[in-house]
């Protein structure tokens, strides 16, 4: 999600530069644009919890890749069930698809990949909603 481009004093702390969650400060940082959020929704409840989130300046598949593999990981650790990731439909995260291990495109598509700790199939869903606002610009009526 986008945020505003700035830096701001709080309790003593700079705050607004691009973090991996290092809580380095440092004006050599380039100040974040977005927020990368990574939530867990319960199947068989009603529960949507945020578990993370990187103020970022722009961020590669690699790097996104490996960001989701250690939320799995703490997941699985707190022995909570991941079955599916959604995405939303940004170029970036169907490379993130295919580093997974999934193959995100219209020739041989597989939608789900290998949990990195159990082994088991995770599938991957495009966020529907946002498919729809992105087609919009486009004069596409549904």
């Amino acid at each position: 999600m986008s945020i505003r481009r700035q830096t701001e004093l709080d309790n003593g702390k700079l705050c607004g530069y691009f973090d991996y969650g290092t809580d380095l400060e440092s004006p050599e940082l380039p100040i974040a644009n977005n927020a990368l959020t990574f939530m867990v929704n319960a199947v068989n409840g009603n529960w949507k919890i945020p578990i993370a989130y990187f103020l970022i300046d722009g961020l590669n598949a690699i790097k996104r890749t490996n960001l989701i593999k250690i939320a799995l990981e703490y997941l699985h650790e707190t022995e909570i069930k991941v079955v599916s990731l959604t995405f939303d439909v940004l170029l970036c995260n169907f490379k993130v698809g295919n580093e997974l291990g999934a193959r995100l495109e219209a020739v041989n598509l597989k939608s789900t990949f290998s949990h990195p700790i159990t082994g088991e199939g995770v599938c991957i869903f495009l966020d529907s909603c946002h498919c729809l606002k992105c087609a919009t610009p486009w004069d596409l009526k549904i």
